[in-house]
């Protein structure tokens, strides 16, 4: 005897599969560095640096568009959080595009566009909308895309 599957099954069938099918989605470098750069705006956006940590390799290295350099999870986090205390604290970060060229398994170079407007200058007087680019280095690591190196700039001449 042949079973024809209902519409209900077929359904429930499509629906139990979804997650799978958007986890292996997610799990291309393409896919999971384009996450990465949402999560990098999401943790910007809600001025909580704690989660930056995880975004973010134990080594890594990080160049922001005023040409400070900070090394190590650690630095870059308390160095973030310093910064949304204060100049970055009503600002709103909207990532714009994102380019992942994977070097080699398990290693891309990822190119994030970015908007940002609502931040100040370090008087405390508001700075007009701009726009910018991160070079990211970016290893896969325990199963997830992490940062390793981030190097930050603006675009054009802000003033």
């Amino acid at each position: 005897m042949t079973h024809k599957p209902t519409t209900s099954r077929l359904l429930l069938a499509a629906l139990l599969l979804l997650p799978w099918l958007a986890h292996a989605q997610e799990a291309t470098p393409d896919a999971a560095n384009r996450a990465l750069a949402s999560e990098f705006e999401a943790v910007w956006n809600a001025h909580d640096m704690n989660p930056l940590g995880e975004l973010v390799t134990g080594d890594a290295d990080w160049v922001n568009v005023d040409g400070y350099r900070g090394q190590g999870r650690k630095a870059i986090v308390d160095g973030h959080a310093r910064v949304h205390a204060g100049k970055f604290k009503d600002s709103v970060l909207t990532v714009q595009a994102v380019d992942v060229a994977v070097v080699r398994p398990g290693v891309a170079v990822v190119h994030v566009q970015w908007g940002l407007q609502g931040d100040r200058n370090d008087d405390g007087t508001p700075r007009p909308p701009r726009e910018g680019l991160f070079t990211w280095l970016t290893i896969e690591e325990d199963g997830r895309w992490r940062i390793r190196a981030s190097h930050n700039s603006n675009k054009g001449v802000v003033r």
